[in-house]
C-alpha cells in the first residue's frame, strides 16, 4: 500500500479545449478511461474504487482540502466489482490526461456521462508551501473558469452525491415545456431548492387545474380524487420545505390549499364507505341513504369548485412559482436540493421510526392516524425527489411505505365509517356492518404491529443512507 500526502490545487476548466491548446504547444498526455466510486463518505473520510482502463485501486482518503493523507492500493476485477455492488452515489466516468507543468504533476479530467461538461484542472505539489504559493502561466489563465481547491461542490465525492455544480437550471424554460408537454421531472442533485420546488408545484398545479376541470365536466370520482392527491401534495411540500419560501406567503397559499381539499372530504368518505357497503349483504337501505347523501356532497364540492372566490387564489399561486426576484425566498432558497431533501425526509424518518416504535395495543387509533399523516408526507416527498438520490433498495423502500400507509389508511377509513354510521337511523343490518367494521380495524391494528419492527429497520438502513448527503 501506498501511503503519502496529497497535495493539491484544482481549478474548474471553461471547456476541454484547453487539451487542443496544450497539444499545440507540444505537451504529450498519458489517457486514462476511468471509473470511480465510492463505498465510503464521512466528513473526513473516504472509500473509493478507480479502474483506470484495465487497472484496479482501492483509495482511502483522510482529511480536507489542500493536504490529505492518501492510502493508495490495487485490487484485483472481483474484489472491484464486489466493491460497485455497495457504491455510494452516482458513478463517475471521465477521461484522464496526464502531464506535466514545470515538473509538477498534472491532469485534465473531462466528465462524462451524468456530469458531462465538467472539466477540471488538477496541480500536484512537493509541499504545501509550494502549492499556497503556486500562480498558474499566463497561457493558462484563459481556460480557467475559478479555483475550487477548497470548494467542496468540485470534490468527487460531492459529484458523486449532488452531480456537477457547473450547470445552470433556467425555471421558466422548464415552465415552458411543462405547459405544452406531459413530462416526468428529473432534478438535478445540485438545482436550488427553490427553483426546483417551483417547478415541481407548476406540473402539480397545471395537475390540479385539469383534474379540477375535469369533475366538474364529467364529475369523475377519480378526477376529483387525483385533484385532492395534489392539493395535499402541495400543501405537506410546503410544510417539508419550511425555510425556502417566505414563511408568510407559504403559510397564506398552505391555508388556502388546506380550505380547497377539506371541501371534498365528506364527498371522498362517502365514495370509499359506499364501494365498502356495496360489497355487503342486506345492506340495500344503507346503500340507498349513503348514495343520496353522495349525491348532496357532490352537488356541494361541485358549487365550491365552480366558485372563483374559492379557486381564484390558484392564479395567484402561478403567479408566485413565476416570480423571478428573490423577494419572497428564505433563507434556504439557495440550498442543494439533494442536501435539503436528504435532510428533510431523514428528519422524517427519525420521526416516524419514533412514532411507530411507541405504538401499542393500548395505542387510541388517533396515534395511529397522525403516523399515516407523517407517512402521506413522506411519500409526496420521497415520490418527488427520490431520483436525486442513488441509494441501494430506495426504490424498494418506498413501495413498503406504501404498503405501510395503505394499512394505516384503511383503519384511517373505517373509523370515519363508524361515525358515519352513527349519523344513520339504526337497524339489524347496520349493527351487523358496525360489529364488522370494529373486527376489521382490529386486524388492521394487528397487523401493524406485526409489521412495524421489519419496517422500523428499513427505515433505519434508508435513514443511514442519506446522512451522507449533507455532512
Amino acid at each position: 500500500m501506498a501511503v503519502g500526502l496529497e497535495i493539491e490545487r484544482k481549478f474548474l476548466l471553461k471547456n476541454s479545449q484547453i487539451l487542443e491548446f496544450l497539444s499545440t504547444e507540444g505537451v504529450s498526455f498519458k489517457r486514462l478511461e476511468i471509473l470511480q466510486f465510492y463505498t465510503k463518505i464521512t466528513d473526513n473520510e473516504e472509500i473509493r474504487y478507480r479502474s483506470e482502463n484495465t487497472k484496479f485501486i482501492k483509495t482511502i482518503k483522510i482529511g480536507k482540502d489542500l493536504v490529505r493523507e492518501e492510502n493508495e492500493c490495487e485490487c484485483d476485477k472481483k474484489e472491484f466489482k464486489n466493491a460497485f455492488k455497495s457504491h455510494i452515489g452516482a458513478p463517475i466516468y471521465k477521461d484522464r490526461y496526464l502531464f506535466k507543468l514545470n515538473n509538477n504533476p498534472c491532469n485534465i479530467d473531462v466528465f462524462k456521462g451524468a456530469q458531462e461538461g465538467l472539466c477540471t484542472l488538477e496541480v500536484e505539489f512537493k509541499d504545501e508551501a509550494e502549492a499556497v504559493y503556486f500562480n498558474l502561466p499566463k497561457f493558462l489563465r484563459n481556460f480557467i473558469e475559478a479555483d475550487v481547491t477548497c470548494d467542496q461542490r468540485y470534490k468527487n465525492k460531492y459529484i458523486a452525491l449532488h452531480g456537477n455544480a457547473a450547470e445552470n437550471f433556467d425555471a421558466n424554460a422548464a415552465f415552458r415545456v411543462i405547459k405544452e408537454h406531459d413530462i416526468e421531472l428529473n432534478f438535478m442533485p445540485n438545482i436550488k431548492a427553490a427553483d426546483a420546488l417551483r417547478v415541481l408545484f407548476f406540473k402539480i398545479l397545471k395537475i390540479i387545474e385539469d383534474h379540477k376541470s375535469g369533475y366538474l365536466k364529467g364529475g369523475d370520482d377519480e378526477a376529483l380524487h387525483q385533484l385532492r392527491v395534489n392539493l395535499r401534495k402541495t400543501r405537506s411540500l410546503l410544510k417539508s420545505f419550511e425555510g425556502v419560501f417566505d414563511e408568510r406567503v407559504s403559510g397564506f397559499f398552505s391555508e388556502k390549499f388546506k380550505i380547497l381539499a377539506n371541501s371534498t372530504n365528506k364527498k371522498r368518505d362517502l365514495d370509499v364507505f359506499l364501494e365498502f357497503l356495496k360489497t355487503q349483504k342486506n345492506a340495500d337501505e344503507l346503500v340507498y341513504l349513503v348514495s343520496k347523501a353522495r349525491d348532496v356532497e357532490h352537488e356541494n364540492v361541485k358549487k365550491h369548485l365552480n366558485d372563483e372566490s374559492n379557486t381564484d387564489f390558484l392564479r395567484e399561486w402561478e403567479l408566485f412559482l413565476a416570480e423571478e426576484s428573490d423577494f419572497y425566498k428564505a433563507k434556504l432558497a439557495n440550498a442543494a436540493l439533494a442536501r435539503l431533501a436528504a435532510y428533510r425526509i431523514r428528519s422524517q424518518l427519525v420521526s416516524i421510526e419514533r412514532k411507530i416504535w411507541v405504538l401499542s395495543d393500548e395505542s387510541v387509533n388517533e396515534n395511529f392516524h397522525k403516523i399515516r399523516i407523517d407517512f402521506k408526507r413522506l411519500r409526496y416527498v420521497l415520490e418527488s425527489f427520490s431520483g436525486v438520490f442513488e441509494i441501494a433498495g430506495f426504490k424498494k423502500y418506498q413501495n413498503r411505505l406504501k404498503l405501510m400507509q395503505e394499512l394505516f389508511g384503511e383503519l384511517q377509513d373505517r373509523d370515519v365509517w363508524l361515525e358515519i354510521l352513527d349519523k344513520i337511523p339504526q337497524s339489524e343490518p347496520s349493527s351487523k356492518i358496525q360489529n364488522k367494521i370494529y373486527k376489521q380495524i382490529y386486524k388492521l391494528r394487528e397487523e401493524i404491529l406485526k409489521k412495524r419492527v421489519k419496517f422500523i429497520r428499513q427505515t433505519r438502513k434508508i435513514s443511514r443512507n442519506l446522512k451522507i448527503y449533507y455532512i
